[in-house]
């Protein structure tokens, strides 16, 4: 099947289980024809609206959407890291002075299958990482830094933007 046939399918599947989901939310005795539509709809616009703001090839970039974390914004990362010092132990481009040699380059941390040799690399675990690393390996020389959870969440999304590595 071809990738453009496979999305259309996806497509007419994600329509029909919103319909079948307006469907099972219409309390009897209620009109279910223009609400279970109108939900129907407003998904395949959803779908649509997703599909064609993907890349110019027009496949999805399922590698950046499993690696996004839901309510960060990037673009604090950098300063969190300067404020917990994290440049004095590792690598991290586009940080200022981040330029230690106690623990790795952060650099293309996204194309790593673990996060410090001992969680997997998805965004849920890289959080708890930053937020308490001696929790998942007592040993390590990563200190707690006391950083919240949307800190993490900011630092992480950051983290995922940097290639090479």
């Amino acid at each position: 099947m071809s990738r453009r046939r496979t999305y259309v399918v996806a497509t007419v599947l994600v329509a029909l289980s919103c319909a079948a989901m307006g469907w099972a939310a219409v309390r009897p005795g209620d009109g279910i024809g223009h609400r279970t539509w109108v939900a129907a709809g407003d998904a395949l616009r959803h779908v649509g609206d997703w599909y064609r703001s993907g890349p110019a090839d027009r496949q999805p970039d399922w590698d950046a959407a499993s690696l996004a974390l839901q309510g960060a914004d990037a673009s604090r990362g950098p300063d969190l890291m300067i404020a917990h010092g994290c440049g004095s132990c590792h690598v991290i481009p586009g940080v200022s002075g981040a330029r230690g040699t106690v623990g790795p380059s952060l650099a293309g941390l996204r194309h790593r299958s673990y996060v410090a040799g001992v969680l997997p690399n998805d965004p849920g675990s890289l959080v708890r990482w930053l937020m308490n690393p001696t929790v998942h390996a007592p040993q390590t020389a990563m200190p707690d830094l006391g950083v919240t959870e949307r800190q993490a969440r900011d630092m992480a999304a950051y983290l995922y933007t940097l290639r090479g590595g």
